[in-house]
């Protein structure tokens, strides 16, 4: 069960989880169990990929507006600005989805035992590595540049879309991290007290899901760390905005 069925579990409705049902059809061939845990992987997929696409919208309209703002461009590199930080922006949405694949798939081991399933987690491991590493590679090369493109200008067109792209990235951080702490929050208390607010399936499905949401967390912080001093002059949290670090 990943992060977002764990939220639609909170709400009440009713899951069923590869476990369960490689329980009631695993003593057959161990196909079922085979079966069950590639659904379980493509559950993580698909859970990863609707989040994430949501937001490389988000991030690419608000990229996109900016840089067609009708301020002179005398240099003309806006169009190739925008180029850079848009690829940047979904590049770095799918490093994040190819790692999530990876840590969700191993987790998901945790409790996990039959036929099919190791091999199952290796297939969703394989593929996830392969679009972090691609993505990342991109993102890198594509995020350099950009940078470097933005120039000394305080005010110049290519420094506003850069500082659009910062702006994008660290509010979907910002999202991501309320979401999880809340979730994070509420997993602690059904580990605490499972009569009172649930056992979501069981305890080892509660920390399975805890793990995730706390990966997710992690890479939320790490991400907004790295990006909110790209730009000068940088994005400022709970302190004055004057006189703070360029």
């Amino acid at each position: 069960m990943g992060v977002l069925g764990v939220v639609a579990s909170v709400g009440g409705g009713t899951s069923i989880t590869s476990q369960g049902s490689a329980g009631i059809l695993g003593p057959a061939t161990g196909v079922a169990t085979s079966t069950s845990s590639i659904l379980s992987i493509v559950g993580i997929v698909v859970e990863a990929l609707a989040l994430f696409a949501f937001m490389a919208i988000i991030g690419l309209v608000i990229i996109i507006v900016v840089a067609n703002r009708a301020d002179p461009d005398p240099s003309g590199r806006r169009p190739q600005s925008v180029y850079y930080f848009a690829v940047s922006f979904v590049t770095l949405v799918t490093s994040i989805i190819g790692s999530i694949v990876v840590v969700f798939s191993l987790i998901d081991l945790i409790g996990h035992h039959g036929p099919g399933v190791g091999d199952a987690t290796a297939r969703a491991v394989v593929l996830g590595s392969l679009i972090t590493v691609a993505s990342f590679a991109l993102l890198r090369t594509h995020l350099r540049r950009g940078v470097a493109l933005v120039g000394s200008e305080v005010t110049s067109p290519t420094r506003r879309v850069a500082q659009s792209y910062v702006s994008a990235v660290a509010f979907l951080s910002i999202l991501i991290a309320l979401v999880v702490s809340i979730l994070v929050a509420y997993l602690i208390f059904v580990l605490a007290g499972p009569g009172v607010f649930g056992s979501l399936g069981g305890r080892t499905i509660a920390w399975r899901a805890l793990l995730d949401a706390l990966y997710v967390g992690g890479v939320a912080w790490l991400v907004l760390r790295t990006h909110r001093n790209l730009v000068a002059p940088g994005l400022q949290f709970f302190r004055p905005t004057g006189g703070g670090e360029a």
